[in-house]
C-alpha cells in the first residue's frame, strides 16, 4: 500500500524574521520529493513585538506572568502560519495532507523539562481545514531526551536521496549550530554551539540591523587571540555535556570596548572555534561537510570554518536543494511521520533512553 501524502512543513527560527514553508511528498521512509518552497517576512511591528517579549523570557514562571501577552503574540503568529499556508498551497496547487507545525521557539530548557515553541496548532487547524501536527518536542523531553535536535532524520534519508557515497555532515548554521553525522546505515546528530546568534544579537544592539551580510563587517575586524583563548576554554568546558543549546546560553559581553569590527570579526572567529572544535571532537576521519541555514552565506564564517575543520566544505544548494529551506522540508517529513506514528527521536541524536515518535495531532471540526 503506497503511503506516500503530501504535507506542509513550517519553521520559525530563533532569528524571529519570517517564516519559511516548504511542500514535500513522502512516505516517511526513503521517498522524498520537494514540491516547493516560500518565505514570508514578519512585519518590523510582530518582529519587534517578538524579540521585547523573548528578552524578558527566562523562565517558564516569566511566561506566566505574561501569559495574555504570550496569548496575544501567540494569535498573531498563528494567523501568519496560516497566511503563508495557504499562499504555498495556492502556489503549488496541491492538496495537503498533513501540515508539521514547529512554533517559535521561546525559550529551551530541556534540562528542567520543558521547550517553548510559541503557536496554536488547534487555531491553525481550523483556519486552514487540515490536519496539524505540533508540540514536536514535548515526547522526547517527557521521555529524558533533550528535545533537539529533531531534522537528523530528514538529513539521513536527504543523504540517500543525493546517493553521496562518503560519510556526510550536515551543518545546520541557524540560531544555534547543530550538525547531523550520517552514513548509509547510522546517523547520529547535536548541537554545536553559537550559529548566527552571537552576531546577529551584536550588530541588533549596536547598528539596529538583523545581520551582518555575507560576514563583510566581521571580515574587516582584527581577531584578539588571547581574549578568545580566555573566554573560550570557559565557555566549552562548561557546554561539554550538552546535547543542544538556547540562544540565551551565550552573551556577547566579552566583545565589550571593541570596535564593531573587530567585535564581529571575534564573535565570528569565536562562533567558528565553537562549532569546529566540538565536530573535532566527536567525528573523527573522511567526510563531507554541506551546509544548511542562513550562516552558509556568511563568507566570513565559512572561511573560517574551512580554516578549523580542514574539510570539503559545499553549500547543499549545490545538489539542487535550497540550504535556507532544509528545517521546514524537515518539519513537513517530521509531520509525515508522527502522522504514521514512526519514531522522530533516537538516543543518538536527543539522548532519549529509546526511539519515539512525537507530536501532537489537531483535526479540524
Amino acid at each position: 500500500m503506497d503511503k506516500t501524502i503530501i504535507a506542509l512543513g513550517l519553521m520559525s527560527g530563533t532569528s524571529m524574521d519570517g517564516i519559511d514553508a516548504s511542500l514535500i511528498k513522502s512516505d516517511g521512509l526513503s521517498n522524498i520529493e520537494i514540491i516547493g518552497d516560500l518565505y514570508l517576512k514578519y512585519d518590523s511591528e510582530l518582529k519587534k513585538s517578538l524579540e521585547q517579549f523573548c528578552y524578558k523570557i527566562n523562565s517558564i514562571k516569566d511566561v506566566k506572568a505574561n501569559i495574555n501577552e504570550y496569548q496575544n503574540l501567540e494569535r498573531l503568529i498563528t494567523l501568519k502560519h496560516s497566511e503563508i499556508s495557504s499562499n504555498i498551497i495556492k502556489k503549488f496547487g496541491v492538496k495537503v495532507k498533513i501540515i508539521g507545525f514547529h512554533g517559535q521557539t521561546i525559550l529551551h530548557r530541556p534540562q528542567e523539562n520543558y521547550s517553548i515553541q510559541m503557536g496554536n496548532g488547534k487555531l491553525l487547524s481550523q483556519l486552514l481545514k487540515i490536519n496539524v501536527i505540533h508540540k514536536f518536542r514535548d515526547n522526547d523531553i517527557r521521555n529524558g531526551g533533550d528535545g533537539a535536535p529533531l531534522t537528523p532524520i530528514y538529513h539521513h534519508y536527504i543523504k540517500n536521496k543525493l546517493k553521496i557515497d562518503k560519510p556526510v555532515l550536515f551543518l545546520n548554521i541557524g540560531g544555534i549550530a547543530n550538525y547531523t553525522y550520517t552514513t548509509k546505515d547510522i546517523f547520529f546528530a547535536k548541537d554545536v554551539g553559537p550559529g548566527n546568534c552571537l552576531m546577529d544579537m551584536y550588530i541588533k544592539k549596536k547598528k539596529n540591523k538583523n545581520y551582518d551580510k555575507d560576514g563583510k563587517l566581521a571580515g574587516l575586524g582584527k581577531i584578539d587571540n588571547t581574549l578568545i583563548n580566555n573566554i573560550f576554554d570557559h565557555e566549552f568546558y562548561n557546554s561539554n555535556n550538552k546535547n543542544s543549546f538556547d540562544v540565551k546560553d551565550f552573551d556577547i559581553n566579552f566583545v565589550k570596548g571593541l570596535t564593531d569590527e573587530d567585535a564581529l570579526a571575534n564573535l565570528n572567529f569565536f562562533t567558528a572555534k565553537f562549532i569546529s572544535e566540538n565536530i573535532k571532537k566527536n567525528i573523527k576521519g573522511e567526510y563531507l561537510i554541506l551546509l544548511c541555514g542562513g550562516g552558509r552565506k556568511n563568507k566570513t564564517l565559512i572561511s573560517n570554518l574551512k580554516k578549523f575543520l580542514n574539510k570539503n566544505i559545499y553549500n547543499i544548494d549545490k545538489f539542487k536543494i535550497d540550504g535556507d529551506f532544509i528545517e521546514a522540508q524537515a518539519f513537513a517529513y517530521l509531520g509525515i511521520r508522527s502522522f504514521y506514528k514512526k519514531n522522530i527521536s533516537f538516543p543518538t541524536t536527543t539522548k532519549v533512553k529509546k526511539p519515539l515518535t512525537g507530536g501532537e495531532l489537531s483535526r479540524p471540526i
